[in-house]
């Protein structure tokens, strides 16, 4: 039985021109992701990430945290297939008479438009944009070959996003399209979800844990966005 944690990539640089990158308090929900697993015995054997850059930066981050006292460097494999789905062209793709005129860095506001968009995208109604159907099959095959890669008897962690993690996930969940896109919007940044794999079967064990947050002195690093 091999045990997976997917970890959704720390706090991203939300409502600037670059989002794909950590923010400071992104870089700082890796790092006590890690030396959490590390206080309480947590090791882990692979390391994977996506190929986009706050999930590779969530990756390196943890990986140098874990191997701060004496522990191994461990190297992080990129797994195509977890980039997450593209939101500014979803909310792009919105027909004009239901699209917001500027979506900035209000994250409340950002929500009820990205909740609509996805809504969208689900059902089938937005044009010009990868369908949703061909971004789960993808997510959920990216799983699929690291899980062959991992086989049995090993603890595996890896970095990725919110909704592709979600969709990876979606097959043993068993929730229609619309339901799993709304449990995305609740992942948390670093938040961690785990599944057990004994080489056929997929068990989902915990799902959306922040407990190396859940401290006094580290609940202002609980974060959505």
């Amino acid at each position: 039985m091999s045990r997976v944690y997917l970890v959704r990539h720390g706090q991203a640089a939300f409502g600037t021109a670059d989002y794909d990158r950590l923010s400071d308090t992104g870089v700082a929900q890796c790092q006590r992701l890690a030396r959490h697993w590390r206080a309480i015995g947590r090791g882990v054997d692979l390391v994977y990430s996506g190929t986009l850059s706050r999930q590779r930066e969530s990756a390196d981050t943890f990986v140098k945290a874990a191997s701060e006292e004496g522990g191994p460097l461990l190297p992080v494999r990129l797994v195509p297939g977890l980039e997450e789905y593209d939101y500014l062209g979803l909310l792009a793709a919105m027909p004009e008479s239901h699209a917001p005129l500027e979506v900035g860095s209000d994250q409340r506001q950002f929500h009820y438009w990205l909740s609509a968009a996805l809504r969208a995208w689900a059902a089938g109604e937005l044009q010009g944009v990868e369908p949703y159907a061909v971004f789960r099959d993808r997510c959920a095959a990216a799983l699929a070959t690291m899980l062959g890669d991992i086989g049995r008897g090993r603890n595996a962690v890896v970095f990725g996003s919110a909704g592709s993690l979600a969709a990876a996930m979606q097959p043993a969940l068993g929730l229609g399209d619309w339901d799993l896109l709304r449990l995305n919007l609740t992942f948390y940044n670093s938040g961690v979800s785990s599944l057990l794999f004994d080489g056929e079967t997929i068990t989902i064990e915990t799902m959306n844990t922040v407990s190396h947050l859940e401290q006094p002195a580290f609940t202002h690093l609980i974060t959505h966005r």
